[in-house]
């Protein structure tokens, strides 16, 4: 089958979105499809893009830069997608993520379209975009990554009118072997002491409050936190001068990470409640993290906030532990428990990963989306 993925992320990308909408467009093709992806970017970056995420180039990748104006990701980008979507052949499925694209190029491709939403819209100007292309007549399939979104969409989105929804939380891709080498060099912190990993933003509500309350909390532990901005990573460095069992490692290339959580013998999921986005909105209700999935393809035992949006995918004393959001106490209490007890550790890790390759792959993910599709088209 013929599918067109209309994508608004920036590629290459440090954003969670970048990882979701490359994951998928490789399943895709892995599968048998022939994909192409249409992205933000420079025409001339493919190869340095399916590098970054440690891919083959088994799809098209069509990288679009419209002019920077305020409106140029809305509209002008919608048009250089339809344009290029026309010169091409007839899709048989248009998937994406951007409303202003898709409700652009839908009514003018015959083609079944399928939206993938990750939080409610914000602005007027999406909404009114989203309820655009929840009303074409081809429109087939929302896509939502969590349980509560979904309900949420039916409620705050009469255009979707009873029109089928289905839930599919993100995923990963199984841990590479052999693993890829990592950049040489010395690795901080004291050797033989544990090794305790968070990878994610730094922002308020990811967990990195946890993460520094947890290395006062637990000094023989080694901490180490992977990603964040260079304005995060400057202001809990200041925050942490001082404390030299915890240690900020910054951006590192989506390749490296599964390289990285295999240095690790407890993995951190600490988000709050409530989580706020770069963007400043709350998603903390909505939200099906990304780091969830490639910790459990690391086969490595997580600590997670016992929060609803963890619990559609984690289940407590068997994938993971856990734990009450912000009580450092229970936090470094469990993190001692499982360094001690080391066959259960294994047991958690080894289950997380099980329900990893059943369940939340990529491969498994496209397969599900595309079977529910063909099951509504009869």
């Amino acid at each position: 089958m013929r599918i067109s993925y209309v994508a608004g992320t920036a590629l290459p990308s440090r954003v969670a979105s970048a990882v979701n909408v490359m994951g998928m467009c490789r399943a895709l093709a892995a599968a048998g499809h022939e994909v192409t992806l249409y992205a933000r970017g420079r025409r001339g970056d493919e190869a340095a893009v399916f590098a970054a995420f440690g891919m083959e180039p088994l799809f098209d990748l069509v990288l679009l830069a419209p002019p920077r104006l305020p409106l140029g990701k809305n509209l002008l980008y919608p048009a250089l997608v339809a344009r290029e979507m026309r010169a091409r052949p007839v899709p048989e499925l248009i998937y994406g993520r951007h409303a202003y694209a898709m409700g652009l190029v839908g009514p003018l491709v015959a083609a079944p379209v399928a939206y993938e939403v990750h939080a409610l819209p914000l602005r007027r100007a999406r909404r009114l975009a989203e309820s655009w292309l929840l009303r074409q007549p081809r429109f087939a399939l929302l896509v939502a990554i969590s349980n509560a979104l979904a309900e949420d969409y039916a409620a705050a989105m009469p255009a979707l009118g009873g029109r089928p929804v289905l839930v599919a939380h993100d995923g990963a891709d199984p841990a590479p072997d052999p693993l890829p080498a990592l950049p040489p060099g010395p690795w901080p912190g004291r050797p033989g002491a544990p090794q305790l990993g968070y990878v994610g933003h730094l922002y308020p509500g990811k967990g990195m409050e946890t993460v520094a309350a947890l290395a006062e909390a637990l000094p023989e532990c080694e901490l180490h936190a992977i990603g964040g901005t260079e304005r995060d990573l400057a202001s809990w460095r200041a925050r942490l001068a001082g404390r030299a069992n915890l240690h900020l490692h910054g951006h590192v290339p989506h390749a490296l990470v599964p390289g990285l959580l295999a240095r690790f013998d407890l993995l951190l999921a600490p988000p709050a409640p409530r989580v706020l986005s770069s963007a400043g909105r709350e998603i903390g209700r909505w939200m099906s993290p990304l780091k969830v999935f490639e910790y459990m393809a690391a086969g490595k035992p997580i600590l997670a906030s016992d929060i609803p949006a963890l619990r559609e995918i984690l289940r407590d004393g068997e994938t993971a532990l856990l734990l009450p959001p912000g009580d450092t106490a229970a936090w470094a209490a469990a993190a001692r428990g499982l360094l001690a007890d080391r066959e259960r550790a294994a047991a958690l890790g080894a289950a997380a990963r099980a329900e990893l390759l059943g369940t939340f792959t990529w491969d498994a993910r496209a397969a599900r989306i595309l079977r529910r599709i063909a099951e509504l088209r009869g």
